[in-house]
């Protein structure tokens, strides 16, 4: 049996970097996205504000698909924000997103400014600029498996819900505690959903009339 020798000469691999020719900088916002692009040699490319609804997202990544000549493994996005529609479109389409850590933003927004003023602008350019200049300190965002998708947002509404419903007790057993004083030095049980907490309490007759 002969050996297997290793081949010098390695085939295109459609997941081999390439080196980015754009550099995208997004300063995400609840409502609107501030977005710069840079290219290879810092100078700024494009700018615009972008709402966070379906169809605006959808001309953010036509723009960006046309301003790369329709190369998006060519583009790097640099955001704060490592999950959510603007994030997902994008890896949908080609781009490569990396997500930094805000801490480490901070670090990198005071090579441009000690102002400690909000700056959309201003951050959407240091993103660019960092991810052109310090990729490594990025981390490169993928799409997981819609089954895990699911399930992470199943997980979040349940501990949404849940702690909305231990706001509304608290402030249930509040009012009832002043409705009937003479029960709050009782021991209870922590109300639970469905478990008719209510029903232990006394009506408002036997209540004057323990008084």
């Amino acid at each position: 049996m002969g050996l297997i020798v290793p081949s010098t000469v390695h085939p295109a691999r459609e997941d081999q970097p390439l080196p980015y020719e754009w550099f995208v900088g997004i300063d995400w916002g609840s409502q609107r996205h501030q977005v710069c692009v840079l290219d290879r040699d810092r100078r700024q490319v494009g700018e615009r504000v972008v709402d966070h609804d379906g169809a605006s997202l959808a001309r953010l990544a036509d723009w960006l698909w046309t301003l790369s000549g329709g190369q998006p493994q060519r583009v790097a996005v640099a955001i704060e924000v490592p999950r959510g529609a603007i994030v997902e479109g994008l890896v949908e389409r080609g781009f490569h997103v990396f997500a930094i850590n805000p801490k480490q933003l901070d670090r990198f927004r005071d090579r441009h400014s000690v102002a400690g003023a909000k700056d959309d602008r201003r951050d959407a350019f240091v993103l660019a600029d960092s991810i052109r200049t310090d990729q490594p300190s990025f981390r490169r965002l993928q799409l997981d498996d819609p089954q895990l998708l699911r399930l992470r947002e199943l997980s979040r509404a349940e501990e949404t819900l849940l702690e909305d419903f231990r706001r509304s007790a608290n402030r249930l057993q509040d009012q009832l505690h002043r409705y009937y004083p003479r029960c709050s030095s009782c021991a209870r049980p922590p109300m639970r959903p469905g478990c008719g907490s209510c029903s232990i309490w006394p009506r408002p007759c036997p209540r004057r009339a323990a008084e």
